[in-house]
């Protein structure tokens, strides 16, 4: 059974398009025989879709000033369709088939990065590798990656392949850097920065890029949208990193200090020990003392000592950065809510 699509109130005016996503995603693995299947729709069954709507939302910015509807699936055309013609012909079929492969990407690489980092948790559900071994999770992230492949081939345009396909070097390659990184092979802060654009920047940066190939937008107008794409990844995955030290456990489905119990340097933890002269609390658990008493000692230390504001500040940075990508492109209320999505990653609280 489908699960009711949860959007964030700024996507509200894009719902019946990102309802036509949601079915898209489901009726993909429709035909994928079990156990394989429920646990694909299980999977993607959640989830804030901020890359897909950013597809979306793209797509509407260079056809109308005004939200678009759409025909209800199996029904009859009452209303503009969300794109241009292509090829001479009228179809609202390409930009849901690409805004659902990137969901697909973002999702198979949360199963794998969910087993490298042994995660017993992810949006309040048990991780897959809890529950299957883990050979076969794996292989189910590999299915969803090329099932979103298949969507982007479909679409028939050999450069939107090759960002895909970048993209995915990009994102293994920092997390296989991040893995094997030694201490005093670069700076922390360095590494730090290197790995949130390869792991989550660059997802954000390949979704607005396609999206603007497939809008046929021009060149400069693609290379706004893709920085407009790389900075708003940048500013989520810092406050995102804020959030694990101060956010709501049963908003945000995980544990708090997660980062911190699996050994990762984040932005708040490199700015506490930049402010903090004696950094034992936090130091301990980096060094491996994990446990419940220590995590939530290291915990009340960084929130103490200015640190989440300092880290905030610096992903507003990032956020403004992405509003001023956005201001050589059609000023519509299409553009208006993605210059308020860069607010949002920031200000939001799960």
């Amino acid at each position: 059974m489908k699960m009711p699509l949860q959007l964030i109130p700024l996507f509200e005016p894009i719902r019946p398009q990102m309802e036509r996503v949601e079915s898209l995603l489901h009726e993909s693995l429709a035909e994928v025989e079990e156990p394989l299947g429920s646990m694909l729709r299980c999977s993607l069954g959640s989830g804030k879709r901020i890359r897909p709507a950013l597809v979306i939302l793209i797509g509407w910015m260079f056809t109308s000033s005004a939200p678009p509807l759409i025909p209800p699936i199996g029904g009859r055309t009452s209303a503009p369709p969300l794109i241009p013609p292509i090829g001479g012909r009228t179809s609202t079929a390409p930009f849901y088939s690409l805004a659902a492969a990137v969901e697909m990407l973002h999702t198979a690489t949360l199963i794998h990065d969910d087993l490298v980092d042994e995660a017993p948790l992810r949006r309040g559900r048990r991780t897959l590798h809890t529950t299957w071994p883990a050979g076969a999770t794996v292989l189910a992230g590999d299915y969803l990656l090329a099932r979103a492949a298949s969507l982007v081939a479909e679409l028939e345009h050999p450069r939107m392949l090759k960002v895909f396909a970048e993209t995915l070097c990009t994102m293994c390659a920092g997390e296989i850097r991040q893995m094997f990184a030694t201490r005093g092979e670069q700076s922390q802060w360095e590494g730090y920065y290197r790995s949130i654009e390869a792991k989550t920047a660059s997802l954000c940066a390949a979704a607005t890029e396609m999206a603007g190939i497939l809008a046929g937008a021009e060149e400069p107008q693609i290379a706004a949208l893709r920085h407009f794409g790389r900075e708003l990844g940048m500013a989520f995955q810092i406050a995102d990193d804020g959030l694990d030290f101060i956010g709501d456990e049963t908003q945000l489905g995980k544990p708090a200090g997660s980062d911190l119990r699996q050994g990762l340097t984040t932005l708040p933890t490199l700015c506490y020990q930049e402010r903090v002269e004696d950094g034992s609390p936090v130091n301990a658990v980096l060094s491996g003392q994990r446990d419940a008493e220590h995590v939530r000692a290291a915990i009340e230390a960084v929130c103490s000592s200015g640190a989440i504001e300092a880290a905030l500040a610096e992903a507003r940075v990032h956020a403004r950065q992405s509003q001023e990508a956005l201001a050589t492109l059609p000023d519509n209320a299409s553009r208006q809510m993605l210059c308020s999505l860069a607010e949002y990653v920031v200000e939001r609280r799960h």
